[in-house]
């Protein structure tokens, strides 16, 4: 289940470039604005932890105005599930406990955007983005079922919603005992539209 329609995707595909940021000269002459100073301030190290393959960056730019518009962070990942869950997911016989997934790390819009292109999808355009590259691991040879996060909830309470109308559900084995920062949530990639 996706947020965005086929149409939406097509469109803000048509007005946007998406580029990993070891392809960007200096981030830093970007604008951009989260709202949360840790999201912002991620940007400034995120070429680093490129460098040593700990996540991977996209910058997604206006093609117009080659304004920076959001971006998101993809890692590695493996997520236990319940038999439940995986019942759910028709994987119930898999005797692992740890199914292969692909991370998002960070994904944060920039709020300073000029009214037009404000809530415009560009989050839930990343997150398709990040299913496309799970596939892309599978026709590669690289195991991914699963698109995970951890939806941030100590700055914006509402974060979960955001992800459940993309299709996630809440990680029931990865429940922490108070979660109080995020909520671990993941996508079945295989999971119809």
């Amino acid at each position: 289940m996706s947020y965005l329609t086929e149409q939406d995707i097509v469109e803000i595909q048509n007005s946007v470039r998406l580029l990993s940021i070891n392809e960007m000269d200096d981030i830093l002459h970007y604008s951009f604005d989260s709202h949360i100073s840790e999201y912002n301030e991620f940007l400034t190290i995120a070429r680093h932890f490129y460098d040593l393959n700990i996540s991977k960056s996209f910058l997604l730019l206006h093609r117009k105005t080659d304004g920076l518009l959001a971006y998101m962070t993809l890692l590695a990942d493996s997520i236990k599930l319940t038999n439940e869950e995986k019942e759910l997911h028709s994987i119930g016989n898999v005797p692992y406990a740890s199914i292969p997934a692909l991370k998002v790390g960070k994904l944060a819009v920039n709020k300073e955007l000029t009214r037009e292109a404000q809530r415009k999808g560009y989050g839930s355009f990343l997150l398709e983005m990040a299913r496309a590259f799970a596939f892309e691991m599978n026709e590669m040879g690289i195991a991914c079922r699963f698109i995970t996060i951890n939806a941030d909830i100590e700055y914006e309470p509402d974060t979960p919603q955001f992800y459940k109308k993309n299709g996630f559900v809440e990680n029931l084995n990865n429940k922490r005992k108070n979660p109080k920062h995020t909520i671990s949530m993941r996508k079945d990639i295989f999971e119809e539209d």
